[in-house]
């Protein structure tokens, strides 16, 4: 799909088309699901022009591009076929192990922040979070064996061992939860 105009004046009356055809109002459930994925994208965005490591950038971008077929699977057909294969969760759980592996066992609570970049994965996960539970709330009746729902869970997990990996690299030390 080629965009050729922005401002089409078509949601000027609370409704926006969808990719499989027809229009819905703009709070339905599905439009809150494609508006947390955008969201999430964009913060990712805001991640990477923080970020000072190539191979890091890469993978962000990749989920970018993940992140924009879970949106296009959801506009064209919201209970149909899985666009993320078991593939793509497959390579989040590699990133997740590898960067685990660096890293000492959680005692406390982490508590969000170290420098721009690693502070930004944290407001990611926390947006994943939201468009993980707005993807439930419109997959309600088939979240069996649901790839986008499981990446989506997987992703949050990805980006909050990925803020304490590059904390540790960059001898930021965590900030925990202080009973």
């Amino acid at each position: 799909m080629r965009i050729t105009k922005v401002t089409t004046r078509n949601g000027d009356s609370g409704k926006t088309g969808l990719a499989r055809g027809g229009s819905v109002y703009k709070n339905e459930a599905i439009i809150h699901a494609l508006g947390d994925i955008d969201e999430l994208s964009s913060i990712i965005g805001v991640c990477n022009t923080a970020c000072d490591d190539e191979p890091i950038i890469n993978q962000l971008k990749l989920i970018q591009n993940d992140l924009f077929d879970i949106g296009g699977q959801i506009s064209l057909n919201q209970d149909g076929a899985n666009i993320i294969t078991d593939t793509s969760i497959t390579v989040l759980d590699n990133y997740i192990n590898h960067y685990n592996e660096a890293l000492e066992p959680l005692k406390e609570f982490i508590i969000p922040g170290g420098d721009l970049f690693s502070a930004n994965l944290h407001v990611a996960r926390a947006v994943t979070r939201r468009a993980e539970r707005t993807v439930v709330e419109l997959y309600s009746e088939n979240l069996e064996n649901n790839n986008v729902v499981m990446y989506l869970n997987r992703l949050s997990d990805y980006l909050f061992v990925l803020s304490r990996f590059y904390n540790k690299n960059k001898n930021i030390p965590e900030n925990t939860w202080q009973r």
